[in-house]
């Protein structure tokens, strides 16, 4: 059964999340960390295969205008990454993806990757 329209899935809840913990702690968040935390934090069970998924579900936040995308950063030695943070739309539904910030909030060691 297709989801409602307007409606935010539970990954894309938990990726909303890990962006909001590591800016708390001012970390800069990537699609490769958020796809280790969604694994170790979460036991979100993705392959080295399904990394795509993370950037598809990443697209449509930034679609919805929930996220936004840094300038890509290229480091010698390291591919090129992207930041993402969130909107103000992006906090101000902070509420609906509380429980996962709490849970990510007392694993401090994974978020922090």
């Amino acid at each position: 059964m297709p989801r409602p329209t307007g409606t935010i899935g539970e990954t894309k809840l938990k990726i909303l999340a890990i962006i909001c913990v590591n800016e708390s702690r001012g970390t800069t968040t990537y699609g490769y960390d958020i796809w280790k935390v969604l694994k170790e934090g979460f036991h979100v069970y993705f392959d080295e295969g399904n990394l795509r998924n993370v950037y598809r579900h990443l697209k449509d936040l930034e679609k919805a205008g929930l996220i936004s995308r840094g300038p890509q950063q290229t480091i010698k030695g390291v591919p090129r990454r992207q930041p993402y943070s969130l909107t103000q739309k992006g906090r101000e539904m902070e509420q609906k993806f509380a429980k996962y910030v709490d849970l990510l909030s007392s694993k401090a060691k994974i978020v922090q990757g």
